[in-house]
């Protein structure tokens, strides 16, 4: 058997990091799952007509505004996440806990949600979730600087051009917060919808073009393979 210490390479390439998508599908699915149970109905109601039902549903206006932007966020993040993913060939201890302090972001959202849906007229609320999106950008423009300084994690598509991409993509995330923060102090409706702005970066179509460049595995090999 080959020792480590006689090949570098060996120490260098880290660990499959199929089990950390894994569980970052997981955590994904049940934060968003439970974004819907912040929508709460006043229990023993009872409604005589359709108009009064309808009535009743209009003043839950703003819990289902926040549940579809929250959803819409965190498939953004997700989806920002799967991307980051596809340059990751191995990760090693270091990036995991980066990628777990994310993933502790994550499972706060529905938190975060229901307190700005129960107090939206507040602006502490405003300032938790804000803050909650904020930290989750930065811990994804942590995990790509990390993944960019480290090669043997890295597979070979990750170029600097693409780097510099995401990285504008990274700053974007940590804008929209700061800027819906700012206008919540006028307008807290206009401010919760500003996050919708956070789907541009994932329809950016230059992004789009990177992805489909040849990757490392194109010849047939998993990348996962040594």
């Amino acid at each position: 058997m080959t020792d480590a210490r006689d090949n570098p390479t060996l120490d260098s390439r880290g660990l499959a990091k199929s089990r950390i998508e894994a569980l970052s599908d997981g955590i994904f699915a049940v934060a968003m799952t439970l974004l819907v149970l912040d929508i709460k109905s006043s229990e023993n109601l009872d409604f005589a007509t359709n108009e009064g039902l309808i009535a009743y549903l209009g003043t839950l206006e703003h819990s289902f505004a926040m549940y579809a932007i929250s959803f819409v966020v965190l498939a953004i993040f997700w989806i920002a996440h799967h991307i980051l993913f596809h340059y990751v060939r191995h990760v090693d201890r270091r990036l995991l806990w980066m990628n777990m302090a994310f993933l502790l972001l994550v499972t706060f959202v529905p938190f975060s949600t229901d307190l700005l849906g129960d107090h939206g007229h507040l602006i502490l609320p405003v300032f938790v979730y804000g803050i909650n999106l904020l930290a989750l950008g930065g811990l994804l423009g942590l995990q790509l600087r990390y993944l960019a300084s480290n090669p043997p994690l890295a597979a070979a598509d990750l170029t600097p051009t693409v780097t510099r991409q995401m990285q504008r993509e990274v700053w974007i995330y940590a804008l929209i917060p700061v800027a819906s923060m700012a206008m919540s102090l006028y307008s807290p409706r206009v401010g919760m919808y500003l996050y919708l702005l956070l789907g541009i970066p994932t329809f950016a179509p230059k992004l789009d073009r990177l992805l489909h460049t040849p990757r490392p595995d194109a010849g047939g090999h998993s990348s996962e393979e040594p």
